[in-house]
């Protein structure tokens, strides 16, 4: 997993309002796509992994460990909605 600066920047400010010390990325299970990628701003829970990228904290869930091997986390702001995006995640659609 990769995270760019830009969405470095993005998410240390969200970390910063919301007085949480890192990010946790989970699978989400159901639907017709198979599992998908999820992001919050919790505590890592006891099985996950926890790594520094780009000196953001991120806490991986066991299940999610394969989703994020290609994944890179970018900002983008499109019509004045900032946010990020996940470049690589998996598309079983």
């Amino acid at each position: 997993m990769n995270i760019t600066n830009e969405a470095k920047q993005y998410i240390q400010s969200m970390l910063e309002q919301q007085q949480a010390k890192g990010l946790r990325v989970y699978a989400v299970e159901g639907g017709c796509c198979g599992p998908q990628i999820g992001l919050s701003l919790d505590m890592p829970e006891e099985s996950d992994v926890i790594s520094v990228i780009n000196d953001v904290q991120v806490a991986v869930a066991p299940q999610a460990k394969e989703l994020v091997t290609s994944l890179t986390l970018d900002f983008e702001s499109k019509g004045g909605q900032p946010g990020l995006v996940m470049v690589g995640a998996p598309n079983n659609c």
